[in-house]
């Protein structure tokens, strides 16, 4: 029977046959030990020179100090060409305690939300239950706006291109007041124009919820089961859910953290952007935004068709992106998507969000698929760092290797 150094150094002929004949005969004198450790460092080398490797391990790397020196926790993931390259979690759940982050841990996606609201759009407008131009007057016989004859010609459209003409961020106050969806909603007659419906952009939240009262009307049911069975079933995003009482009820959650003299404290999650489902409604871990994102990129067309796609990606607006100043061009909103161009590159589609304790981001090219998502239990400018770092590097690693 051969050795067992014998049996190995057959294996090593067939992991390195790509190598000269020289370097192998080389390989195969060294003693078991040595070549092992040959091996090794190869491997590592090789996968390092993979494309994207660099932008993987320096994000990681990054992420890892911030929470060994500033944040709490955190989960990210990274798909390169459309394959998932890294997945997991950092830190912990709460400051002080033991429990860790995973990358099943279940975060708020705060206004990522949004992006779920075109989705399930889209669904019902391809089984012609609705339209992207259906009128939200008189479609939805309770509502009424300022302006009579502005408000006639708002759509499901402009809702979710929040290009209805109404004074930007309406109410969104009166959420964080813990007043109920149903009185701020009997308030939007109040709410004025600031330009025609489709002329100018005005990010809301209140108003964007409008959505889902008119997805509910077309389909009888429910948002939250619109949503979980043409997204998060069909996409097996298990750890997804819809609303406050299921991020509670999520054993493996995050808890939400607040900067305060001493650092960070822990802070009981809030309800109120949770009334506006359709514009902060979700909860999710990294692994499911990763499901996500691939759904995004086109490879689940029997969930997410592709013209659908092409739809809610298409700029619609000029929009602004103050968090991230002259460092992004040509910056507009689809439908539930920002897309903005990077320094010469085109074509990303990016979603962030924010709430009390809570930052989530999520963007990606379609053209190489390739994006990212980080989430992270506090408030903390590290968000909006990382995704100016993963630009960065994409146009190192990934753009600069796709013209070679």
């Amino acid at each position: 029977m051969p050795s067992f150094a014998t049996q190995y150094c057959k294996g090593l002929l067939l992991q390195f046959s790509r190598c000269i004949s020289f370097y192998i005969s080389f390989v195969c004198t060294l003693t078991v030990r040595r070549a092992l450790a040959l091996f090794v460092l190869i491997t590592v080398t090789n996968s390092y020179a993979l494309p994207g490797d660099k932008l993987v391990y320096t994000l990681h790397d990054s992420v890892t100090k911030a929470v060994k020196k500033e944040i709490p926790g955190a989960a990210i993931a990274i798909i390169i060409d459309g394959q998932i390259r890294l997945l997991r979690g950092y830190g912990v759940k709460k400051i002080g305690g033991k429990n860790r982050v995973t990358s099943g841990t279940v975060f708020p996606l705060a206004s990522i939300s949004k992006t779920f609201a075109s989705a399930v759009t889209s669904v019902l407008v391809d089984k012609g239950m609705i339209d992207w131009d259906t009128y939200v007057v008189p479609y939805l016989e309770t509502v009424e706006f300022s302006d009579p004859s502005q408000g006639s010609i708002i759509t499901l459209r402009h809702i979710l291109s929040h290009t209805t003409g109404l004074v930007p961020q309406a109410y969104s106050d009166l959420l964080e007041q813990n007043v109920s969806y149903a009185k701020i909603r009997r308030r939007i007659p109040q709410i004025d124009f600031v330009c025609s419906p489709g002329d100018c952009y005005g990010y809301q939240n209140v108003v964007y919820n409008l959505s889902a009262e008119m997805l509910e009307l077309a389909s009888g049911h429910d948002y939250d089961v619109l949503v979980k069975e043409h997204l998060l079933i069909p996409l097996k995003m298990q750890h997804a859910s819809v609303g406050f009482d299921a991020f509670k009820a999520s054993k493996n959650r995050v808890e939400p953290h607040v900067k305060v003299k001493s650092g960070w404290a822990a802070v009981k999650p809030e309800p109120y952007y949770y009334r506006v489902p359709a514009a902060a409604g979700l909860n999710a871990s990294a692994q499911d935004l990763a499901k996500w994102m691939l759904a995004h990129l086109g490879h689940n067309p029997s969930v997410l068709r592709p013209s659908s796609l092409t739809i809610m990606h298409k700029a619609h607006i000029r929009a602004n992106q103050s968090r991230y100043r002259a460092k992004l061009s040509n910056v507009y909103y689809g439908l539930g998507w920002r897309t903005f161009d990077y320094q010469g590159i085109t074509g990303f589609v990016h979603h962030g969000g924010w709430v009390k304790g809570i930052r989530t981001e999520m963007l990606f090219n379609p053209l190489t698929q390739t994006g990212m998502v980080f989430l992270t239990n506090c408030e903390t400018k590290f968000a909006r760092e990382i995704v100016l770092d993963f630009l960065l590097l994409y146009k190192k690693h990934i753009y600069n290797s796709e013209k070679l």
